[in-house]
């Protein structure tokens, strides 16, 4: 029987992924991807020129769909709305759980199994593209809407981005039923709706900052001692490091200010 050139080539990336999940990519073998495919090492090399480039073709979905979420923020696109809106508040995190839902296997990749990937390094490069990006957001809107105040530094930006894989990490590692993520928004929605003015955003700003230091500087904490033990679900060296840096005297006096 004759197997079409597609088949051959979703067989490997199916066979791929399975040895990518239960290994890392550091660990998975192109002859066991081959093994589980029914093909031949070489045949492999007729459909891709290498492990990562299998390895992004199977996260390309997610990847997609992340840098979507930063390049949706566009100053001229949107109004000052944005800011109070709960419909667009209930869309972000409604984006968040079907970006889970879709992706959770290459969320778990991406996140916990890329070492040694061209890829490994991925959180810390979208991290700093997410920064950039929401900095000109937030300068457009200012050129946009003169008269509010829009205090936020590159730094609260980061952290929030970091915290937003600490989010995607929960979420994948603990999954969540869609019924309870839908309660989840609409507390979350009735909590914080129409809580801040723009005309305070200023003061609330400067009062939030200090509450969501101390949250991300918990949660790092937690993250280090996690990867202290033997059975410890995240392994990626680069997220290890940051977390080192992150809770490193100088960095937390820096929060201080």
């Amino acid at each position: 029987m004759q197997f079409l050139k597609g088949d051959i080539q979703e067989g490997i990336l199916k066979a791929a992924e399975e040895v990518f999940l239960e290994k890392g990519y550091k660990d998975a073998s192109m002859r066991e991807i081959a093994s589980r495919a029914g093909v031949t090492v070489s045949n492999i090399y007729h459909y891709f020129t290498n492990k990562d480039e299998i390895f992004r073709t199977i996260l390309k979905p997610v990847l997609n769909d992340l840098y979507a979420m930063i390049y949706n923020h566009d100053a001229d696109q949107m109004t000052i709305d944005v800011f109070m809106d709960s419909d667009y508040q209930k869309m972000s995190v409604r984006e968040y759980i079907r970006l889970v839902s879709e992706h959770r296997d290459r969320l778990r990749l991406l996140l916990f199994q890329a070492q040694g990937s061209v890829l490994e390094n991925f959180r810390s490069e979208y991290t700093d593209l997410m920064t950039r990006t929401i900095s000109v957001f937030f300068q457009g809107m200012k050129q946009k809407y003169p008269h509010i105040n829009i205090a936020i530094t590159n730094f609260f930006i980061h952290l929030n981005t970091v915290w937003l894989f600490a989010l995607l990490e929960e979420l994948v590692l603990h999954p969540v039923k869609k019924e309870e993520m839908e309660k989840f928004i609409d507390a979350y929605i009735k909590a914080v709706g129409n809580r801040f003015k723009t005309d305070m955003i200023r003061e609330h700003t400067h009062a939030f900052i200090p509450i969501t230091c101390l949250r991300g500087i918990t949660w790092c904490a937690m993250a280090w001692v996690q990867y202290q033990q033997p059975d410890k679900l995240i392994f990626n060296e680069s997220t290890f490091k940051k977390l080192n840096a992150y809770l490193d005297m100088d960095f937390l006096k820096n929060i201080r200010g």
